[in-house]
């Protein structure tokens, strides 16, 4: 009973929300997205340029890391029958397009659901041969009991399919709000900035109303200079006709952009306002900037903020280091729980983004080896700390010594027996 009353109210919550949107859309008064996945997906992702801009390009960056298959010491795994899972993940889906739409889903609605097809009996039994991504927007969680809350998946619309617990993976962002909602889903990220995702789509409207609306920009009227005659102060129909083509001859070919001069003394009354004068391009500006710190991405990379070399480079690095690794340790998670965690003989092996030929991670990597030698770590502690493949040879394996290190006491320095730490030797006459 509790199951079907939690339904009721998601799907009244749901028209009601519907209704307001389309409040909002057509009288122009609610300005806040429905909290539902449908909502940011259509206002978001889909309806909005720059949530659409920072999540294609988190995703276009994140193709320079290459996915790999490792062993528990690090090295990487070239043949395995996991390997296929590095090309396509399904007979019909690709591997990087696959992690496409994790990063997508991810981004946009705070969830996303994986499908695992695996055999019940047999030698692979319970060995995952396909991975396929579901039309997360669009499915339920069939609640449980208090001791196991998720029973199963269930895709809504024209699907109407439901799927058992062990057969999904969810992967979902936090969500603190869950118990007072009674909600199983993750949050979105666009939930936290609903507002500033309202007024950037409402801008964009603004800007079209404007376009499709245009009319006059301003009056041209004859000026009186001070006369108090009516007749004075009043352009004949001839002369009014004659500005009128005047103004349509000076917009034609050769002739836009020149100076239009009349016969008649004008006066000139503007109507309306400017969206510059609405303050409309700073609101845009400044809203663009808070969805990218939702995100951890660095907004001069979309060509806001200041765009000197040096500060490209960083937030390049940036963009990295705060948003994509973070965002591809999520999606290698999903196919380490998915396609090895539950499987005994995979044991020890994972798999992980190798970013050694990523550019921006390479600045600093020369300081870094510096002082992993001077640590007196092994080749092969070398090589797998920047990614590279290891080398199978003993003498990588052993601790180097660094050369031109030496004592105090090589030197022939005489100790003083009263000296009790480096301090003492320095100063000294």
């Amino acid at each position: 009973m509790a199951l079907f009353d939690n339904f009721i109210k998601n799907k009244l919550k749901n028209l009601l929300s519907q209704s307001v949107y389309e409040y909002w859309i057509h009288s122009g008064v609610v300005n806040n997205i429905p909290d539902n996945p449908e909502a940011y997906i259509e206002q978001g992702y889909s309806g909005n340029t720059t949530v659409y801009s920072i999540i294609s390009r988190i995703d276009a960056m994140r193709k320079q890391a290459t996915l790999k298959l490792y062993d528990k010491d690090g090295k990487e795994i070239t043949d395995h029958e996991l390997i296929k899972y590095l090309d396509k993940v399904n007979s019909q889906l690709s591997t990087n397009d696959f992690i496409t739409q994790l990063i997508v889903y991810w981004l946009t609605i705070g969830e996303f659901f994986v499908y695992k097809l695996a055999p019940d009996v047999g030698l692979n039994k319970g060995k995952v041969q396909e991975l396929h991504v579901l039309p997360s927007a669009d499915v339920e969680i069939i609640e449980g009991t208090i001791l196991e809350p998720i029973r199963g998946y269930k895709i809504e619309g024209n699907y109407n399919i439901e799927l058992p617990y062990p057969a999904v993976y969810q992967g979902k962002k936090f969500n603190p709000n869950w118990n007072e909602e009674r909600t199983l889903h993750g949050q979105s990220p666009l939930r936290a900035a609903a507002k500033t995702l309202s007024k950037l789509n409402q801008i964009e409207i603004t800007e079209t109303k404007q376009f499709e609306n245009q009319g006059p920009s301003y009056i041209l009227f004859k000026d009186s200079n001070g006369s108090t005659s009516i007749q004075d102060q009043t352009l004949t129909i001839q002369q009014k006709d004659d500005i009128e083509k005047m103004n349509r001859n000076a917009s034609k070919g050769n002739n836009r952009g020149l100076p239009a001069v009349s016969r008649v003394k004008l006066g000139k009354l503007d109507l309306g306002q400017k969206l510059a004068d609405m303050t409309v391009i700073e609101s845009s500006n400044s809203g663009i900037i808070a969805l990218c710190a939702v995100y951890g991405f660095p907004p001069e990379l979309l060509g806001y903020g200041q765009k000197t070399y040096n500060n490209m480079a960083t937030a390049r690095k940036a963009a990295w280091t705060d948003c994509i690794i973070p965002n591809l340790i999520t999606v290698s998670e999903t196919l380490n729980e998915c396609l090895i965690n539950n499987i005994p003989e995979y044991k020890g092996m994972y798999f992980g983004f190798d970013t050694s030929e990523v550019e921006e991670l390479q600045e600093g990597m020369e300081l870094k080896v510096g002082w992993m030698n001077a640590a007196g770590w092994s080749g092969n502690q070398v090589l797998q700390a920047t990614g590279k493949p290891t080398v199978n040879n003993p003498l990588m394996d052993e601790p180097r010594i660094p050369m031109g290190v030496t004592f105090l006491s090589d030197y022939g320095a005489p100790l003083d027996e009263g000296a009790k730490d480096f301090g003492d030797y320095l100063n000294k006459k």
